[in-house]
């Protein structure tokens, strides 16, 4: 990376509007920002870019939620570690009931294995999720759409041709409870295919999601109610629907 800063820093404004430089190509940065004007144009426009979309993605704790946990924490007993009981000397220890215990000591390892794995499964998701979207909002030709459906509903679509990608985000919407909100690419013929299932949480947010455009007669996004768990193919008319590109 310090190479590239060094052959092109012109290239580098997104990462570092997006604070993910390492702290010395954030100094090396920093002073080729004091000399060149377009650098610091496209850091202040990445800068408002990544604030919208953080707005999108605000929410705010329900009323009371705070007393609620200090509540619970205060009833929930704290249960101590169980004594450790050390074998007599001379007294074999290798019986029945060590057997079982071994086995049972192993089937819980085995099952924390597999939970452990998962979440790690779940952490590299999100890790590479976030470069994905950090991606999309670096590119200075990135083409920035929003657009409000309905009155208190907001979002949000940026996408980077040169990334392949596009990143999604809205705010105002309905939580719903045995349907799911599906995000769906429209073509250029009026056919449409499923960009999966959008995440909403209680306050109606989508925090900024990425999804991948297949083909160059991809020219929208659109958002439908499908059942829960989303559909092959729209069951239902558009709540907003909108281009990707200008």
């Amino acid at each position: 990376m310090s190479r590239r800063l060094r052959q092109d820093p012109h290239t580098l404004s997104g990462a570092y509007a997006l604070n993910a430089l390492p702290p010395e190509e954030t100094v090396r940065f920093e002073d080729h920002l004091a000399r060149c004007d377009s650098c610091v144009q496209e850091v202040r426009g990445f800068t408002e870019t990544a604030a919208r979309l953080g707005t999108t993605a605000a929410a705010v704790p329900p009323p009371g939620l705070r007393a609620r946990v200090l509540s619970e924490v205060s009833r929930t007993r704290q249960l101590a570690p169980p004594p450790v009981r050390l074998a007599e000397p001379g007294r074999r220890w290798w019986t029945r009931g060590s057997t079982w215990a071994i086995a049972a000591c192993l089937a819980v390892a085995v099952a924390l294995g597999a939970v452990a794995w998962d979440q790690a499964r779940r952490i590299e998701t999100l890790q590479e999720n976030e470069r994905m979207v950090a991606a999309v909002l670096s590119d200075p030709a990135a083409e920035y759409t929003t657009a409000e459906p309905m009155e208190g509903v907001f979002v949000a679509a940026v996408y980077s041709e040169a990334h392949g990608n596009l990143v999604f985000s809205g705010h105002g919407l309905e939580p719903l409870r045995d349907e799911d909100y599906q995000l769906w690419f429209t073509r250029v013929d009026g056919t449409v295919y499923s960009a999966g299932v959008l995440p909403v949480d209680e306050q109606g947010v989508v925090a900024p999601i990425p999804a991948a455009p297949e083909g160059v007669d991809t020219q929208g996004v659109a958002v439908t109610v499908e059942p829960l768990g989303g559909s092959e193919q729209p069951t239902s008319e558009p709540i907003m629907a909108m281009p990707i590109q200008g």
